[in-house]
């Protein structure tokens, strides 16, 4: 069961790794050209069947768990890379289905609480380090937390490769499709019930709270699947119902205009029970052992021939379905917002729900060992699990204070700063090197736009919280094209009042948005920070007209208001015109040449100084000297 849990840990940081050069590698190459590769990388499982033919079942475990630790650690020594996205993914495929040659004669519910168990420590891990993952980041502690993890796998491993391999059973393709189940169930860990950022953005939470949510709920999960109530036969029409519940709870929080707040969160804790039991559930058949003969006594099971021989290469391919499965789900909704489906996106999570139910019910009423039932096997597990989250609490303790107050009465430094979700012009994440650059100009407030909080496109770290420990400062959190990407502004002063609101679509692919903070910039003055990202397109100029239109509107003409942000055009277009002719707002400048226009404009009422282009990675930042004389 440990191996289990190390790989699951280590197959979801690789894959979450691989998503940012995924996404630059479609920035560069197209969306379709993008999806394309990597949906021929995510039929790498497929190729199981191949090497247990040539390698046997030890080979298949070597190449697919054992690949995976080394391209782990590959990816500390070098960074990662696009190769490393691709080649990560493919060994991610392939582990999936050695995790079922691992697996072979445990109950299914023993195989949910090793998959639960590893993604427990992964949240942990994750949450000591903000949510960007080590395998993103250099320095001592990652590369200390990477040998921990690897070198862990590597001796479960060997020893696992000790033993002799069990005897498969003779499974027709209808129980092998059970395989396929973990699929999904990544999935939907991976993009909502096992993330602390989206846990954090929609429920709006802070970072630490958001993660004791998730560890809660994966230690609800592992009492619940250890005390063995989840363990008797079921009707499939159960399972279907069980998975249309998981379904509609994952596509109602997700998307543009997903519910947040309790719902949010009680979909996180109730989604990870369900998944979790249906998991439970789909996989007894595959894991059986060759001579399995059913369990007596069972209404609901029905009697079974001894299995001998075996044809696991059916299981296989089951778990390669299963491991393209993920990447169904993960991909489309993510390029959803360069290139929108004919659906809503949260269709997606939704269908992953209905798909694992569905995978589920077909091995409902079928055999498969099963343990007892054991309130102190419960109480150990769930106990275990709630333990770690002296992280999370941790984490909320070493926070850095915010400093509360400006140097000069009436005055404070600005930045506003298009992040692009802090992956750098290489495709790699790095909200480090936004950081740097905000802390050398000094900024006191920050407006920050392109901001990810859970988005695969930036690994589905938080970096808007990320930014704000580091930094020292308060995040104000403006959801726009969903509840994990938009706006934010960043405070070292004290924030008096917030608002926030999306920007009409028009003819753009993604809703765009806007956050405002009134901060107390002292002597008992205020201002009114706004961050606003409008829609990008040389052909959108229209769309960007209605938006600032919609804009002023909503700012009525306020005093005392700073809006900063990303016009996305030219520095001399009509969107500048809007809002100075129209708007009656002063500009204090604007991004450099050839780059997304940066600009920060103001009421009469601001005087604005030391205006600056600050030297950023691939996008600009623009900083200046706020001067309240109104």
């Amino acid at each position: 069961m440990l191996l289990i849990a190390v790989t699951i840990a280590v197959l979801s940081e690789v894959l979450r790794a691989a998503f940012p050069p995924f996404g630059h590698f479609a920035a560069t190459s197209g969306a379709v050209t993008a999806s394309a590769a990597i949906l021929v990388v995510c039929l790498a499982g497929f190729a199981a069947p191949a090497v247990r033919a040539v390698a046997g079942p030890r080979g298949l475990l070597l190449a697919g768990v054992g690949g995976l630790l080394v391209l782990r650690l590959g990816t500390q020594a070098l960074s990662p890379a696009l190769w490393t996205a691709f080649a990560g993914t493919a060994f991610a495929m392939l582990a999936i289905t050695a995790l079922y040659e691992t697996a072979r004669g445990l109950s299914g519910t023993g195989f949910a609480v090793a998959v639960v168990a590893g993604l427990t420590g992964d949240t942990a891990l994750r949450l000591a380090f903000g949510t960007w993952d080590p395998a993103d980041r250099g320095g001592v502690l990652p590369w200390l937390a990477c040998l921990l993890v690897v070198g862990a796998g590597a001796i479960v491993l060997v020893r696992q490769l000790r033993i002799p391999s069990v005897e498969a059973p003779a499974i027709g393709w209808r129980d092998a499709l059970g395989a396929a189940a973990l699929g999904p169930f990544l999935a939907l860990q991976i993009l909502v019930l096992a993330s602390p950022a989206f846990a954090a953005s929609s429920g709006w939470l802070s970072l630490p709270a958001a993660g004791a949510v998730v560890l809660g709920a994966q230690a609800l999960t592992l009492a619940f699947l250890s005390s063995g109530l989840a363990v008797a036969a079921v009707p499939g029409g159960v399972c279907v119902f069980g998975g249309a519940l998981l379904g509609v709870g994952a596509g109602a929080v997700t998307g543009r205009y997903g519910l947040t707040g309790v719902v949010a969160v009680a979909v996180i804790v109730a989604g990870q029970v369900l998944s979790a039991w249906l998991l439970a559930v789909a996989c007894r058949v595959p894991l059986r052992r060759g001579g399995y003969r059913g369990r007596r006594g069972d209404a609901l099971v029905e009697p079974e021939r001894a299995d001998s021989g075996g044809r696991a290469w059916r299981i296989d391919l089951g778990a390669a379905l299963g491991g393209l499965l993920t990447a169904l789900v993960l991909l489309p909704y993510q390029s959803h917002y360069a290139a929108p489906l004919p659906l809503p996106n949260k269709v997606l999570p939704g269908a992953a729900g209905i798909a694992l139910g569905l995978l589920s019910a077909i091995a409902a009423a079928r055999g498969g060992p099963l343990p007892g039932r054991s309130w102190a096997r419960a109480l150990g597990a769930g106990g275990a699990a709630l333990l770690l989250l002296a992280v999370p609490a941790a984490y909320a303790v070493t926070a850095p204070r915010e400093s509360r107050t400006s140097a000069q009465p009436g005055t404070f430094r600005l930045v506003t700063y298009d992040i692009g979700q802090a992956v750098d012009g290489d495709g790699r994440l790095d909200p480090e090197a936004v950081a740097r650059v905000i802390q050398a100009q000094h900024a006191d407030v920050v407006a920050l736009q392109a901001v990810g909080r859970g988005w695969p496109l930036s690994g589905t770290t938080d970096v808007g919280s990320w930014l704000a420990r580091r930094l020292g400062m308060r995040l104000v959190w403006g959801p726009a094209a969903d509840h994990q990407f938009g706006n934010a502004v960043l405070s070292r002063l004290p924030v008096r009042t917030t608002g926030t609101g999306r920007l009409p679509v028009g003819a753009g692919p993604q809703a765009r948005g806007y956050v405002w903070a009134r901060v107390d910039t002292g002597g008992g003055r205020t201002a009114d920070v706004w961050s606003v990202d409008v829609q990008h397109g040389a052909d959108r100029t229209q769309t960007r007209l209605t938006e600032i239109g919609k804009l002023l509107q909503v700012w009525s003409g306020a005093p005392r208001t700073v809006i900063a942000g990303n016009l996305n055009a030219a520095e001399s277009g009509p969107e500048v015109g809007r809002l100075t002719a129209q708007g009656g707002l002063r500009e204090a400048g604007g991004g450099e040449p050839g780059k997304p226009v940066v600009s920060i404009f103001g009421s009469d009422d601001l005087g604005f100084d030391d205006t600056v282009v600050a030297p950023a990675t691939g996008r600009s930042a623009l900083a200046a000297t706020v001067r309240v004389i109104g």
